[in-house]
């Protein structure tokens, strides 16, 4: 190929290459036009279905303002898609309610086009030029309007991006053809040296097709650059629009949560940073606003080595949860309830701390009152139960000792005298009962045969009331527990059982009814056909002297409580679906298997 047919092509490559990159600048600046306007369609498309999704959740429920609100489907619908704004109108158009978690709550407009105005069937999408898109849907029953305000950033950037290539592709282009024409002549120099930098390309871009000459092989290199750089260009756009939008929810996520956190909210970055903190959580390290991410707030929370261990512990991962610890001394002291969480990526790496800080000081003073008021609720009634007690029997004692000082008959004076021993017997049981009930007691633990205590406790029991049949049934788990205390608590529960068969309606039967184990627990039951325990009496029936009978004295249950719990398991009472009667129930810790 000769200089001058080489010019010569090159002068047409040249040529035909202008009129080609115009052709393909305009058909390119189309082409993306009509992309931008069918991805902004779809968008739009893809946000009336979510408006749509979110506008039939809030019709299916009775409240769709409470729905609004509260309905964690609805919130999750609009946080999902990059709601900015849902508010509620009325089929006036009047404002009810606005979700309060989105990040634009509140800045809705107060009135709306009524519903008669709106269309019954499609919504109406408003999308402004620079504005996010608003859609207004009618929901079911044509009772409430709802307005979705949602995140037109990437329609936005779209818009921006094809109109600025829309004028930047074919200016670039008209550009170059001003520049190359005049100048053909002087573009064969740089031909050459882009010749020689192709030879040099090696495996920066994707291999050109072999054969033709080195002008041939430098064009083709240059277009396969250009091009490769526009798929790098849009690839990194993509990257950095994914990573704003991401950045950008996190950060409202994150003011959201730490300013609407009614307890302390601590944010640590994984430097060891404060960052963040919301009023209560400034209040009880003692910081300002202005302290925030200054050494100072570092200091606040170095000075409390419970926090400093907890943050450190947690941005190596490990959580701490509910550590009750004291912030300040004296009467200023505040108890605090700490819970030290780390924040991770998708990959598990920590990206800082959260630190809950609860102040739980109001709640445990009202727990110490009321526990304290519960005590001395207690101790009257048990006061006011042995007084009644002691009066009985002392004013039986008095009158019998009256009359014997009084008679002169010996027989008489000695039945007097017996009643008065009685009397004062009676008194003796029920100071006895109550000082068991009220002072310590020590266990004596070991494998106890329930089994053999039911059977034995059935036959004393069937002497002291033939009337009354006393069955042992079931399956009878070993209990590890002290067999004269629970010996004394069965006995109690047979007695009654007894006295209230033989009172009741029915035959007169007793069960002891073995249930096995369950839970690390052996169960046993005292059942009776009798008439049972009247419900507003079975809160109470555990109480010392409280007692359903006339001639009780209110120690016998509350002793069979206090045995149960100093064995560390548990009584309850009900009714008896085989007797029809009462139903005492006792579990008590099961006792180890052998080995």
């Amino acid at each position: 190929m000769t200089d001058r047919a080489f010019e010569r092509e090159v002068r047409n490559v040249i040529v035909g290459g202008l009129a080609t990159l115009l052709f393909l600048a305009g058909t390119a600046v189309v082409v993306l036009r009509n992309t931008v306007a069918w991805g902004v369609g779809e968008n739009l498309r893809r946000l009336t279905a979510e408006t749509r999704a979110v506008a039939n959740r809030l019709g299916a429920t009775p409240d769709p303002a409470a729905a609004l609100v509260s309905d964690a489907l609805v919130a999750r619908l609009l946080r999902d898609v990059n709601a900015r704004s849902a508010t509620l109108y009325d089929a006036q158009g009047r404002r009810v309610a606005d979700a309060p978690f989105l990040p634009d709550a509140g800045l809705a407009p107060v009135t709306a086009t009524p519903a008669a105005e709106l269309p019954s069937v499609e919504p109406l999408v408003g999308v402004g030029d620079g504005a996010p898109p608003a859609i207004t849907v009618v929901l079911p029953g044509g009772t409430r309007i709802l307005r979705v305000v949602w995140d037109g950033t990437s329609i936005a950037e779209a818009r921006r991006n094809a109109r600025i290539l829309s004028v930047a592709v074919p200016a670039a282009a008209l550009v170059l053809v001003l520049l190359v024409v005049p100048f053909l002549r002087r573009l064969l120099e740089p031909i050459d040296a882009l010749t020689q930098v192709a030879r040099g390309a090696g495996g920066l871009v994707p291999a050109v097709r072999a054969g033709g000459d080195e002008a041939e092989t430098a064009i083709a290199t240059f277009q396969r650059t250009v091009e490769e750089l526009k798929k790098r260009t849009a690839e990194l756009e993509g990257l950095r629009r994914s990573e704003k939008r991401r950045a950008d929810v996190l950060a409202v996520t994150a003011d959201t949560l730490v300013r609407s956190h009614p307890g302390g909210l601590v944010v640590v970055d994984a430097a060891g940073r404060l960052t963040q903190a919301n009023v209560p959580a400034r209040e009880l390290l003692g910081l300002a606003e202005e302290d925030l991410g200054s050494p100072a707030a570092e200091a606040a929370v170095d000075a409390v080595p419970a926090i400093r261990e907890a943050a450190r512990a947690a941005r190596a991962g490990m959580a701490t949860l509910s550590k009750e610890l004291a912030l300040g001394e004296g009467p200023d002291a505040r108890l605090v309830e700490l819970t030290a969480v780390p924040i991770l990526d998708s990959s598990k790496a920590v990206l800082g701390v959260l630190l809950f800080l609860e102040d739980r000081t109001t709640t445990r003073r009202l727990e110490r009152e009321l526990s304290s008021r519960r005590e001395l609720a207690a101790l009257g009634e048990m006061s006011a139960g042995i007084a009644h007690e002691f009066r009985n029997a002392t004013g039986t004692i008095l009158g019998w000792a009256r009359l014997a000082a009084k008679t002169e008959d010996p027989a008489a004076r000695a039945r007097q005298l017996e009643a008065i021993q009685t009397e004062a017997e009676h008194v003796a049981r029920v100071t006895g009962d109550f000082l068991f009930f009220g002072r310590p007691e020590r266990l004596e633990a070991g494998p106890c045969d329930l089994r053999a205590l039911a059977l034995e406790i059935a036959d004393e029991q069937r002497t002291l009331t033939p009337g009354v049949s006393v069955e042992v049934k079931g399956t009878f788990a070993a209990a590890f527990a002290d067999a004269a205390l629970v010996r004394r608590a069965l006995v109690n529960l047979v007695k009654n059982a007894c006295e209230a068969a033989a009172a009741g309606p029915r035959a007169g039967r007793v069960a002891l009814r073995g249930e096995g184990e369950a839970a690390g627990f052996a169960r046993i039951a005292v059942e009776d056909d009798g008439s049972g325990v009247p419900g507003e009496a079975a809160a109470k029936l555990f109480v010392p002297f409280f007692s359903t009978k006339d001639t009780g004295t209110g120690l016998g249950l509350a002793m069979v409580a206090k045995i149960v719990a100093l064995h560390g398991g548990t009584v309850s009472v009900g009714r008896s679906a085989a007797l029809q009667g009462a139903r005492f129930a006792l579990e008590l810790p099961a006792a180890p298997a052998a080995s």
